[in-house]
């Protein structure tokens, strides 16, 4: 009985470790993540801006930004904060009225180990297989 009962408490011990995740207090700020989602479209649109041959890009703002899910996980031993929910954004194109528009959001941001810089982490799909891309947000 005694080996059982200390089988079992190794196996509970084992299985509790491998579960941690980061604090929602270490979670980052509004600001932290307004410019995260900024980059993520300025990204694109530079991708965008490639392809189409266009000169000028439209310049936006990004207001109401409201989160809905925050998920904390570990990746690489450092502490990733996977987001989702909604904000306003307002498209100021140099040839048509500015356009006010509510979009949806997903993001990866992982928290670097001194805690004063955060990094995007994007996903790129490439012939079958997914990367990862991580970025720095100043």
């Amino acid at each position: 009985k005694i080996k059982w009962i200390v089988y079992i408490l190794i196996v509970v011990l084992c299985l509790s470790c491998g579960i941690e995740k980061p604090p929602l207090e270490f979670a980052p700020s509004p600001s932290i993540i307004e410019k995260a989602l900024i980059f993520k479209l300025e990204y694109q649109q530079e991708s965008l801006k490639r392809q189409l041959n266009v000169k000028k890009k439209p310049e936006f703002t990004i207001t109401k930004i409201n989160i809905t899910k925050i998920e904390p996980t570990i990746l690489l031993n450092l502490p990733t904060y996977h987001l989702e929910g909604k904000y306003i954004i307002k498209i100021k194109n140099h040839t048509s009225p500015p356009l006010l528009r509510e979009n949806t959001f997903n993001l990866d941001l992982q928290r670097q180990s001194r805690g004063k810089t955060w990094r995007i982490l994007l996903k790129s799909k490439e012939k079958k297989s997914e990367k990862h891309f991580s970025y720095l947000i100043r």
